[in-house]
This record gives C-alpha cells, structure tokens and sequence, in this order.
C-alpha cells in the first residue's frame, strides 16, 4: 500500500546511491515532509515524492504496477522521472508519452580554473538563455536548495550550470546554458572540467538528451545507464 511519509524516519528504505533516489534525497534534505507542495510517498521497494504535479520514482526490488499506476492517475501528474524498465511497464498502463535519457558520468581528466559561485539571479540570467524556466517557480526552488546547501550554482566564462546534488560520493550536474556572445568559445567545456576538478572526490553525473550526447562524450562523459521521463 502506498501512504505519504509524515516524517524523515518513514523513508529509512530510500537507497544510498542512485540517480532516482539522490533526487529524491535531494528534496527530503532541502523541504523536510511538512510541505505540501512536496509530497513523499513510500511502499514495500517503492519511494515516490512528488514536486508541484511533477514525480520521482526510485523502484528497487519487485513493485506492485497496478497499484502505482491507480495512484498515479487519481493523484494527477504532468511528468514522471523513473528507470528506463518501470517506464517501459508504466507507458502501458498511462496516457503517456516516453523519453529515454542517458545518466552519463565523468571519466576524463579534469582542468582546475576559476570557478564562480553565483546567485539563483545571477545563474538563471545564464540559465534562461538555453533553458525555457519560468523564473519564479526556478528561483523559489532553487534558492531554497541552495540556502539549504543542497544544490550549489557555479559560473566561468559566460556559461553556467547547477549543481543539483552532491550526496554519498555522487554528484548530478544540470542545467548548462552559456550566454549567446560566448557560444563556440568552449566555456560550457571548461566551466564543466572545472567543476569536475572541484568535486573530483564524488562520481559526477548528468543526464543527457540524445541531441546532447555528442557534446558530453567530447567532455569525455561515458553512458552509465538509460533512465525514463513520462509526460502527460
């Protein structure tokens, strides 16, 4: 049966590691289980939280489908991030469409440089030029993450990214935008390099579109796995 977590201590089955899990870690860290806004749901190998309308799904071990997919439905969702196999089984079961993405991980070399750690305003001035964020819902959520010392925002160069997690030896890196003037000037590559040098005691992660993975494979990151994004 799945219920929603009223406190930390009802989630103890999260797992350690893992894209879907850290996420979700991510979110308990920085909002706690009182806002309704951000729900978290738990079940025999199930955790669930779900973040203005949008679901994460960490699965790990035999799921009951009929039963996630009735509650999906009557709890109402516009996007679901889960593995590539429970997306495979919900497509089916959802009025959805599918996306695989690639988790990619860093095994390159990386440059020490000049990092800038910027604000939410200054990271989105960046981030909006190759994103299409509403500012208020970003700013909100990401302001409250970084004051929670969740996610952190870093600049060099014209480009920036965020860094969603750093939590048990993994981090998850997104969000890369460089300024219009700067493009083909290799400050997104550089930017991302020097990140991986500040962070180099963690595995580094993002996830990537498949009109993306030429640009990640020359920063010399390697596919790890496939995971799902399911919309309405």
């Amino acid at each position: 049966m799945i219920k929603r977590a009223k406190s930390p201590e009802e989630l103890k089955n999260l797992p350690e590691t893992g894209v879907e899990a850290l996420k979700i870690r991510s979110l308990l860290l920085a909002y706690g289980t009182n806002y309704d806004f951000c729900r978290f749901f738990t079940a025999k190998n199930l955790v669930l939280v779900q973040l203005n309308g949008d679901f994460i799904i960490s699965n790990f071990g035999e799921t009951d489908v009929e039963e996630l997919s009735k509650f999906l439905n009557f709890n109402g969702f516009s996007e679901i991030f889960c593995s590539e196999q429970l997306g495979q089984v919900l497509e089916n079961r959802l009025d959805v469409t599918r996306e695989n993405v690639s988790l990619m991980r860093f095994a390159g070399v990386s440059e020490k440089n000049a990092l800038e750690i910027l604000k939410p305003a200054e990271a989105y001035q960046i981030i909006k030029t190759g994103f299409d964020f509403e500012f208020e819902p970003w700013y909100l959520d990401m302001s409250h993450r970084v004051r929670h010392g969740v996610s952190r925002l870093y600049g060099l160069d014209g480009a920036a990214l965020a860094v969603q997690y750093n939590l048990n030896g993994e981090v998850l890196i997104s969000q890369v935008a460089t300024i219009p003037e700067q493009r083909g000037k290799g400050s997104a590559s550089r930017l991302i390099s020097a990140v991986c040098a500040e962070l180099h005691e963690s595995e580094i992660f993002v996830l990537c579109e498949d009109r993306l993975l030429g640009f990640y494979e020359k920063n010399v990151f390697v596919p790890e796995s496939k995971k799902c994004c399911l919309r309405r």
